[in-house]
């Protein structure tokens, strides 16, 4: 599936809805040119002749693919939508792999593999890192699945928030102009009775709009322990004056030794950053005009809800000389998950 997007367009999180993800999401993974072209290099890189392998989260196969075409003697991939894997399954037989393909249907959590694997590849990445509970889920397929001196792939990844003047984005999501959010609403197409500043939203950020240097707020190291819920506290130093209407949240992560994946840019036709994750845009109820040297310190938590990712707070203030000229708190602890 193509699609062009406009800066600052507000897209309710896909990571927020997972359930939901049918065929046309899948074609918008496929037509990602900076996340198809990472992984298959990473996944050439990783995966020798003879490996078995583990795609957790195969989706319609195409990692699985490149890990057979790479020499994998049996890739098991697995997925809890049976009807994707049927898709996947299909796909691979078509192309000479039936032989060496393992489908696996069900949650990572609740499946048993016949033999440990040396290699695990993975994208269930959020654009927060832990925002679809890869930590969890690689970790528990860390100490299940993986053979002595196995490998994880990703190995590692960082996210990043910065500050920003997201002005377009910002009135749209006051506005409620936000795309997909009948899917939690209802057909009005708004969000209902939901506070719109209770969530985060996929959004292509620009670089312009940064009024600070962005900083690691997160790192993990993936099929390491799963981290518990943490709160770190980052200041910023705004760099012009702009009004600032919320944060800008992305990864960099090490997928392979020599292959990373950074979804820090602004422009998917040049591949960028990325159609399928995009930004995550956290936003603030009340926009703030800041001048050149303000401090701005954000207070960020996560609480992890195990495989289904994390719940989030971005709270802080804005200092000028030293006095606070404004506060925000919002959190996705607000929302009521499951109705629809």
């Amino acid at each position: 599936m193509s699609q062009t997007y406009s800066a600052e367009q507000v897209w309710l999180p896909a990571s927020e809805l997972v359930a939901d993800w049918d065929s046309g999401f899948h074609d918008l993974l496929l037509g990602d040119r900076l996340r198809m072209s990472a992984y298959a290099e990473a996944i050439a890189e990783v995966v020798r002749p003879g490996a078995v392998v583990l795609d957790l989260g195969t989706g319609t196969g195409i990692l699985a693919r490149w890990a057979l075409e790479a020499g994998a003697a049996r890739v098991y991939g697995l997925d809890f939508a049976e009807s994707v894997l049927a898709t996947a399954a299909a796909r691979l037989a078509e192309a000479g792999f039936a032989d060496r393909f393992v489908p696996v249907a069900g949650l990572s959590f609740e499946v048993d593999l016949p033999d440990r694997v040396d290699v695990i590849i993975s994208e269930t990445l959020g654009n927060l890192v832990d925002n679809e509970g890869c930590v969890a889920i690689l970790a528990d397929a860390r100490h299940r699945f993986l053979a002595e001196g196995g490998v994880v792939l990703p190995r590692s990844a960082e996210c990043y928030l910065v500050p920003v003047a997201a002005t377009t984005a910002h009135q749209r999501v006051t506005t409620g102009d936000v795309h997909g959010a009948q899917s939690i609403a209802g057909s009005d197409g708004g969000l209902g009775s939901r506070d719109p500043f209770s969530l985060y939203y996929d959004t292509i950020v620009p670089i312009s709009t940064h009024l600070a240097s962005p900083r690691v707020v997160t790192s993990q190291v993936f099929g390491a322990d799963a981290v518990a819920a943490g709160t770190v506290s980052t200041p910023y130093t705004v760099r012009r004056d702009g009004v600032f209407t919320g944060f800008k949240g992305y990864f960099v992560s090490t997928l392979s030794p020599s292959v990373a994946l950074d979804l820090s840019g602004d422009d998917i036709a040049t591949g960028s950053t990325s159609d399928s994750w995009k930004h995550a845009y956290l936003p603030v109820r009340e926009a703030v005009e800041v001048r050149q040297g303000d401090r701005l310190v954000l207070d960020y938590s996560w609480t992890p809800r195990g495989s289904l990712g994390n719940d989030y707070r971005w709270s802080g203030r804005v200092l000028r000389r030293g006095e606070v000229v404004a506060e925000f708190d919002h959190g996705t602890a607000a929302l009521v998950r499951g109705a629809a």
